[in-house]
């Protein structure tokens, strides 16, 4: 077997038994009252010369098979990218960093929800966001990487690689829920033949419901399973996990919290590990100041609000990007204390 196809098959077994019959049922009537509602809740993209028409996800997205297969789908140009605000949420500007609108689906006649996929680094992270009737922004999701090798898992050693393998599964429900399975598979290719082996898994199952009046996402339950043998790349990808958090989400800090207390070990010193979670948590102070902000602000002694002060100092973290984090928050008592602390104007 070669190994282009034992990846293609790791990528497409776990999704074909995660989609399931679990999907949306509709009846005729049903599907005409929604082609109309769709044609209402999405007339912002058909303004904007998009055709949603060619975009409706199906009940199940099964990556890499849809990604591959997806003939319609819909690459930003800079200006769409602003318009969609893929460029302030994302840092999308469609020559350094393109994205792809794969598809659209309608929560209510208020509420849409548009995946794509942005392509920067080794790492093509999917991204669903929320968009009220007038294309507004109401809430967004980075959603992890979906599909294709993840090279950040990728090491050699010996007469061996190991190639971290990504897919997932969303399937769309009613009611404006959806499920998310996420896999890492690890394998192990001989560089001298032989057969690719499966060595571990990690896997994450969450579902969510999009409020149909604000567009918030919820999560309201979840699982995830690690492998019992613990080693860099499972910590990594815990660390990862802890991303695909809703904008909105106020909690997401104590789950950071808990990820440090329990490595707080390897977090210590200049280790890789204590790298890749600052700047987890610099990210999300750049997408959701107001809440990181105002949580640290009353847990101060967390470890999560030691190590975020710490790495600040330690990768100097430019002034205007902290205090552009800072106006953010409401509480004044809060937003003076984080101006004092990193000596703001």
């Amino acid at each position: 077997m070669r190994m282009t196809h034992f990846l293609s098959l790791c990528l497409t077994m776990f999704a074909m038994v995660a989609c399931g019959n679990q999907g949306r049922q509709a009846t005729e009537g049903q599907v005409s009252k929604d082609m109309q509602q769709y044609k209402r809740t999405l007339q912002y993209l058909t303004d904007m010369g998009i055709s949603p028409d060619t975009l409706m996800l199906p009940e199940c997205v099964n990556f890499p098979v849809f990604s591959d297969t997806t003939s319609h789908s819909h690459w930003l140009t800079a200006d769409e990218a602003v318009t969609l605000g893929m460029k302030q949420l994302c840092g999308v500007d469609a020559d350094g960093t393109p994205a792809i609108l794969l598809g659209v689906d309608t929560i209510s006649d208020q509420v849409s929800l548009l995946l794509y996929q942005v392509y920067y680094g080794d790492k093509s992270p999917v991204v669903l966001v929320t968009y009220d009737a007038d294309g507004v922004v109401m809430d967004m999701m980075n959603a992890g990487t979906w599909a294709g090798v993840n090279t950040l898992y990728a090491n050699q050693h010996g007469d061996a690689m190991d190639l971290g393998v990504d897919s997932a599964v969303m399937t769309l429900k009613d009611n404006g829920e959806f499920i998310v399975d996420h896999y890492l598979t690890m394998v192990q290719r001989p560089t001298s033949g032989g057969e690719p082996r499966q060595l571990w898994q990690c896997y994450k199952k969450s579902s969510y419901r999009v409020d149909p009046v604000v567009g918030l996402f919820e999560e309201y339950d979840g699982e995830v399973r690690l492998p019992e043998a613990t080693n860099d790349d499972v910590v990594r990808r815990e660390l990862e996990m802890l991303s695909w958090t809703p904008l909105q989400d106020e909690e997401v800090m104590a789950r950071y919290d808990a990820f440090a207390q329990r490595h707080a070990t390897e977090l210590s010193g200049q280790s890789f590990l204590s790298t890749l979670y600052a700047f987890a948590l610099f990210d999300r102070l750049d997408l959701a100041p107001w809440s990181m902000l105002s949580w640290l602000y009353e847990h101060q002694d967390s470890r999560v609000y030691r190590l975020f002060v710490d790495a600040v100092k330690e990768h100097q973290l430019e002034p205007d990007r902290l205090l552009k984090a800072v106006k953010t928050i409401q509480d004044p008592k809060a937003k003076q204390y984080w101006k004092e602390q990193f000596n703001l104007e």
